[in-house]
């Protein structure tokens, strides 16, 4: 157990639209996850990630793009969450990114983000 079935590391690289209040008009995620020497469930794995990245917020235009990337590491594996926390987080990051830019706290920019009753996902 010690040298096989890890989670998949990921990097989320990522550029994004926001309007001078924080609103986030779109985004394009690019999620790279070490598959490990052999495919695994990395395909499930990166197929729900793809589907979290947005996490509780309204993205009204978002292109996701996910690469399993083959190396020469140990096969990865899905554990409970198959790839939703990691992603999610990259959401997270992106509200930081534009709080930080705009000079304003975290909690406005997520709360004027969040998906609200009739937007769709």
């Amino acid at each position: 157990m010690q040298v096989t079935g890890h989670r998949h590391p990921f990097l989320i690289k990522y550029k994004v639209a926001f309007d001078n209040n924080g609103k986030i008009l779109g985004a394009i995620f690019d999620i790279y996850a070490n598959a490990g020497s052999s495919m695994d469930i990395s395909c499930s794995m990166i197929e729900r990630a793809s589907f979290h990245v947005d996490n509780c917020y309204y993205i009204p235009n978002i292109r996701v793009n996910g690469y399993l990337c083959k190396t020469n590491m140990p096969s990865n594996t899905a554990f409970r969450g198959f790839g939703s926390p990691k992603a999610m987080l990259g959401a997270e990051a992106v509200i930081r990114d534009i709080a930080s830019t705009l000079g304003k706290s975290y909690e406005e920019i997520a709360t004027i983000n969040l998906y609200k009753e009739g937007d769709l996902t």
